[in-house]
């Protein structure tokens, strides 16, 4: 690709496209397509849009937003339509580069059709190991996202009565890669896991995880139909015996303590490698990194119910919620 010259100007307007948005185009710009492999709306992705969208502002470029929305719909036939869906944006917009998000927008697009090929991409929240997709690539950089699981399960154990972990989550890509990895990069072996596809499944399996485990950890609620954020708190401020833990920032209100990701550090990662490339940085030339922002989150009510003491340690470097 022959790289276009940026310039510092500010871009005016949004304008409706398509199947995303695209920003005020003019005449020779270089064009961003972002293609994000969730929905907006779910707090993770919303995080990146808005990362991406920080550092792209003032910047003489066209970028444009396409959602596969495979968080919502899980199957197989669905994610493969969804990125032949996508491969047609990039055929009609024609981007200079293309910014990929989350794994499934690795798996079912950019690995089949244009890792190896000219097409500059950079890919972000990707689950802890990029190597399963031929990652990186002669055309594909990006920042693997990890999870502080052990950091976070070391504040836990500090109040928790055993060392047996659960991990409770809908039963989604993610979720799975997220318990397979969290084994095999960390060590860390879940003593109980459980994927749910209902709020009621879930609800059922919450119980049960009290009896059997004392550190229940519960990355994500995604992919939980019927989910409801009311009924969740209630649900959780009745049932809860053992302390919980997350990673995901949106968590916070049904666990004890969380130990967050900061999404919009992926998205501005990957807007500021895309504006290098396109200043003729090769891809290659960019190693692969990992996400490293973060914030601590107790959940000070579900503390008090449970008759818990927070360490000191923990409380003075934690925000409360709740």
């Amino acid at each position: 690709m022959k790289a276009k010259a940026l310039l510092s100007i500010a871009v005016a307007g949004i304008l409706a496209a398509g199947a995303g948005f695209l920003w005020y185009e003019k005449p020779n710009q270089p064009r961003i397509l972002f293609i994000d492999s969730y929905h907006e709306g779910y707090a993770w992705s919303d995080g990146i849009t808005a990362g991406i969208q920080g550092v792209l502002t003032g910047h003489d470029v066209v970028l444009k937003i396409h959602r596969m929305d495979t968080k919502r719909n899980g199957s197989e036939e669905f994610k493969k339509r969804a990125a032949l869906k996508a491969k047609a944006v990039i055929d009609e917009f024609k981007p200079d580069l293309v910014i990929a998000t989350d794994d499934n927008a690795q798996k079912y697009l950019v690995v089949p059709y244009y890792r190896g090929g000219d097409l500059p991409v950079i890919f972000a929240g990707v689950n802890w190991d990029a190597s399963v997709y031929g990652y990186p690539a002669s055309n594909v950089t990006g920042m693997v996202e990890v999870s502080a699981v052990r950091e976070m399960i070391d504040i836990v154990r500090e109040f928790s009565a055993g060392e047996r972990i659960g991990s409770l989550g809908g039963d989604t890509t993610t979720m799975r890669k997220e318990v397979e990895m969290t084994k095999k990069i960390l060590g860390i072996d879940f003593d109980e896991v459980a994927y749910v596809g209902t709020f009621d499944d879930w609800k059922k399996a919450y119980v049960e995880m009290q009896g059997k485990v004392d550190i229940l950890y519960m990355y994500n609620n995604q992919g939980i139909e019927g989910w409801n954020d009311r009924e969740a708190v209630r649900f959780v401020e009745e049932n809860a015996v053992v302390p919980s833990a997350s990673v995901q920032s949106w968590m916070a209100p049904y666990v004890l303590v969380t130990h967050t990701k900061d999404p919009v550090e992926q998205g501005e990662w990957a807007a500021q490698t895309a504006l290098r490339v396109l200043n003729g940085v090769s891809t290659a030339a960019i190693p692969l990194t990992k996400n490293r922002r973060g914030q601590t989150i107790v959940n000070s009510g579900m503390a008090q119910r449970l008759n818990m003491e927070i360490p000191a340690s923990v409380l003075s470097a934690a925000a409360d919620v709740l």
